[in-house]
């Protein structure tokens, strides 16, 4: 038999970006879809630091206008798929 129980986990509940300010709560607007959280450890002989935690939140802004030139942008598999179905769906 199980017996089940509740407890209280701590969330996200808010995002601050660590260039400009920007705030985003989960579940207002478009909550969090805007930020980009980024994490990782480095590795050994990094200019990071061995085996240091790096981690930033960032507003699609901000990292648009630091990181611009070098990211590669393209649709997402979601986004092409939903692309598809508008035009099988426009085609019948």
């Amino acid at each position: 038999m199980r017996i089940n129980d509740v407890r209280p986990e701590t969330f996200v509940a808010q995002l601050r970006c660590d260039r400009c300010g920007a705030e985003a709560q989960h579940n207002v607007d478009n909550g969090f879809n805007n930020f980009a959280q980024i994490g990782f450890d480095a590795g050994w002989g990094s200019d990071l630091g061995d085996g240091n935690r790096i981690e930033v939140d960032l507003c699609h802004a901000c990292m648009r206008a630091t990181l611009g030139p070098w990211l590669r942008i393209s649709p997402s598999a979601w986004n092409r798929r939903l692309v598809e179905a508008v035009a099988d769906d426009a085609g019948t």
